[in-house]
């Protein structure tokens, strides 16, 4: 075993997707509630709140499943080669900018973008090796039937650990 570069929980790796479920689902809510309880609106009005807000929680209910096929196939581990840092700077509103920190990995033939935090962006050195737990996104229909060859590169954002390792 190497070196810990990164480790979080499974919660942690998630959580951004947690927020925003439960963001959709009270805004959903607030629909049907406005739908149902603002009787001095015109009927049409209401039918329409009440729908919008029970597509918002039809959204977070098709979201849920995708996290928790993603979350019960449990972590997958790569060991990859890392051939370059960047840092992708994203435009958040009011005129600011967020910094995104991207590795930009190889293992054989398969390429792969690692969004990690910024201690482990730090802390990670080009042209190492490091071995890489994550959590891939199944897909609604489960994995995808592509065959690997195919399939050479992947972005990961559900990291939830990374440690030095041997190159191969």
């Amino acid at each position: 075993m190497g070196e810990v570069i990164y480790a979080a929980s499974t919660l942690k790796a998630f959580l951004a997707s947690f927020v925003v479920l439960l963001f959709l689902f009270l805004l959903g809510l607030l629909g049907v509630l406005n739908g149902i309880f603002r009787r001095q609106e015109k009927t049409f009005v209401r039918i329409a709140r009440g729908c919008a807000g029970f597509f918002l929680w039809v959204i977070p209910a098709v979201f849920a499943f995708l996290v928790f096929r993603s979350m019960t196939t449990g972590a997958e581990e790569v060991t990859v080669h890392v051939n370059e840092k960047q840092i992708a700077h994203d435009n958040c509103g009011d005129n600011s900018t967020c910094d995104r920190h991207i590795l930009e990995t190889q293992s054989g033939t398969k390429f792969y973008d690692m969004e990690v935090s910024e201690e482990a962006y730090d802390k990670v050195q080009i042209d190492s090796c490091y071995k890489v737990t994550y959590f891939s996104g199944a897909g609604f229909f489960g994995p995808s039937t592509q065959p690997e060859s195919e399939s050479t590169y992947q972005y990961l954002s559900t990291i939830t650990r990374i440690e030095t390792a041997a190159c191969p």
